[in-house]
């Protein structure tokens, strides 16, 4: 097996029996809705995804923590690649507002999706992203890492992060 893969999937595994004790949970991941698929439940979540990965460079290259914390569900929960656990949508915002505070400018990015698939009602993405800091003008260097994010579906149907996790 790939050794990305291997960590990836250990890491996940790691990442999902940690979760699981955290103190905001998701609602309970139940059976797909009725006559549901999981390629209707991948089509109706991709919206949501795709939109995130859009919008996600141009907030980190503004700053905006709140447009990086809004894809998530009020009660979702962001790990850190450092392992930090950030409980609801407005720590998870005030998060980003503070590492903001100390990190270089971030000149480009992006979010590549490697791989989709569902269990129950949620769905989840793995992939990487790639991304450029200005450490000092004119001294840009490049980064990436992995990430497991899972989405559902609120009560209004609005596809929301449940969890993020980054490697």
């Amino acid at each position: 097996m790939n050794p990305n893969l291997s960590r990836l999937a250990a890491a996940a595994l790691f990442a999902a029996t940690f979760l699981a004790g955290c103190a905001t949970t998701p609602s309970a991941p139940g059976a797909k809705p009725a006559g549901a698929s999981d390629a209707s439940l991948l089509a109706a979540a991709q919206p949501a995804i795709t939109a995130a990965n859009a919008e996600w460079p141009g907030a980190m290259r503004s700053r905006d923590a709140s447009a990086l914390a809004a894809p998530f569900a009020e009660t979702g929960a962001l790990v850190t690649a450092g392992g930090k656990a950030i409980s609801g949508r407005a720590a998870i915002e005030r998060y980003y507002r503070e590492a903001f505070e100390h990190s270089p400018p971030i000149l480009d990015g992006e979010i590549v999706d490697d791989g989709m698939a569902t269990s129950g009602n949620l769905v989840y993405v793995w992939g990487h992203g790639n991304y450029t800091v200005e450490h000092t003008p004119g001294q840009a260097s490049a980064n990436s890492g992995y990430f497991l994010t899972v989405w559902q579906a609120d009560e209004a149907g609005n596809w929301k992060v449940v969890r993020h996790l980054v490697f």
